[in-house]
């Protein structure tokens, strides 16, 4: 699965993608400080799933719709206790991406909602 963590990923669960053989990119090392929009052109000219617990990533303007998004909104939990969600996720982003479309979806404790 190829992902990009937005800055705010914890590191910790980046790197519990890494173990599980997941190609992720880190924001973090990689470019800094990028806007949300040069963090979706990434995403795109890669093909990667953006992973985010950034809100505002769910805000679109017209054009902005060619990437795929998972918003992680888990309140109060740690990294350690999102950790046992990662698969979760991981299998929902598969059955979403089978679709070949892009989405914006937010994976919580309670479950995925698909916003677009």
């Amino acid at each position: 699965m190829k992902l990009l963590a937005d800055e705010n990923f914890p590191p910790s669960l980046i790197a519990e993608l890494q173990k599980k053989r997941h190609d992720v990119k880190r924001i973090q090392r990689a470019t800094r400080g990028i806007s949300d929009i040069n963090v979706r052109v990434q995403a795109f000219k890669e093909n990667r799933t953006i992973i985010t617990f950034d809100r505002d990533f769910l805000k679109t303007k017209h054009g902005e719709e060619t990437v795929s998004i998972m918003l992680f909104s888990f309140s109060k939990y740690t990294p350690e206790e999102i950790k046992p969600f990662l698969n979760g996720a991981i299998d929902e982003i598969k059955k979403l991406k089978k679709k070949k479309k892009p989405f914006t979806s937010i994976y919580s404790e309670q479950g995925i909602t698909l916003i677009k």
